[in-house]
């Protein structure tokens, strides 16, 4: 019970945020860049020849974009901003006097900030189905046959959002053990410009470098996705191993 009411409260801090709007703001922003970018690009940027159906290769240039770029920068600035309201004005004396345990103020930021990235990404999923709604209607070569294949597409989103939760669970801890916005966001923008290194080195060298936390969920998103069940079977336990170690951090860790 005390862990819901710390979940409650921490809701209740959320209202009217931009943390809350962002994950409305950002999918939005993905799905009318991807609408915009198909409607002036031939019918084969879409054709079932790439991915065997028009509706799944819609989805996939949604989801790179958003897996590649949107979604690291959309963690590093929600992870920054739900531990900032908590950093300002120094609010952790007086939340960590009350009595609760330590672990459950740092665990219930984590999973609001998990929770945020899978609404996010399910809204990105259903402004794919809108653009492939509009899209025909400006331009007649568009068809986007029936029926949807929602498995394939909501799979391949909660593969992509299971894949970031590694990455997820190292930028909370630096978001909770620093103060400084400058140093969570600092961190994740570094994490992004090193993972599009990565991915281009495993195009030269070979697959290893994609194994970078946050370049995992470009591996669904990939031309022959493979190997997407051994990484997540390995960016999981991680990532509840490194959720581990910066709760025990954070419990250990004198407030001033």
């Amino acid at each position: 019970m005390t862990l819901l009411r710390v979940l409650h409260a921490e809701m209740l801090k959320m209202k009217r945020t931009i943390a809350l709007k962002m994950v409305v703001l950002s999918p939005a922003v993905v799905v009318l860049l991807m609408l915009f970018m198909v409607s002036q690009a031939p019918f084969s940027m879409v054709h079932p020849s790439a991915f065997g159906n028009e509706w799944v290769g819609l989805a996939r240039r949604n989801l790179w974009v958003w897996a590649f770029l949107m979604m690291p920068l959309f963690i590093t600035l929600e992870t920054a901003l739900v531990a900032g309201l908590d950093h300002s004005e120094n609010h952790w004396k007086s939340l960590l006097a009350r009595p609760a345990p330590r672990w459950t103020f740092y665990v219930v930021k984590l999973l609001v900030v998990v929770a945020m990235t899978a609404a996010a990404t399910l809204l990105l999923l259903c402004g794919i189905l809108m653009d492939g709604a509009i899209l025909p209607r400006l331009q007649s070569d568009f068809a986007f046959g029936l029926p949807v294949p929602w498995g394939v597409i909501f799979r391949d989103g909660a593969r992509v959002v299971a894949l970031a939760f590694l990455a997820l669970a190292i930028q909370h801890w630096v978001s909770m053990r620093w103060k400084s916005f400058s140093i969570a966001v600092g961190t994740g923008i570094v994490a992004l410009v090193v993972s599009f290194f990565a991915l281009v080195a495993a195009r030269e060298v070979g697959g290893w470098p994609q194994y970078f936390p946050w370049a995992l969920p470009m591996l669904v998103v990939a031309k022959e996705p493979h190997n997407i069940g051994t990484a997540m079977a390995i960016s999981g336990p991680l990532g509840l191993a490194v959720a581990a170690v910066g709760c025990l951090d954070f419990c250990r860790r004198d407030v001033q």
